[in-house]
């Protein structure tokens, strides 16, 4: 974080972290961690990947740079 300081002392009053709703982003630790950074975090909604383009890049990263095998992924 202290690179971040040293660009902007107030970086946190303009970034807000995207998670969804995965197990490890609503754990107890991620929860206090997130808190103790004092950085919001905002949570999307059940099966919203339209809502988060960067979904779409880990799909396409995911079916091609490192499946080769093209075994089936989960949210398709």
């Amino acid at each position: 974080m202290l690179k971040l300081d040293s660009e902007d002392i107030n970086w946190r009053s303009n970034t807000i972290i995207l998670l969804d709703g995965a197990p490890y982003h609503t754990s107890d630790s991620t929860l206090e961690l997130m808190e103790g950074l004092r950085i919001p975090a905002l949570y999307t909604g059940p099966h919203s990947y339209d809502a988060v383009p960067a979904e779409l890049l880990f799909a396409a990263f995911k079916a091609d740079d490192i499946n080769p095998s093209k075994v089936p992924q989960g949210k398709r």
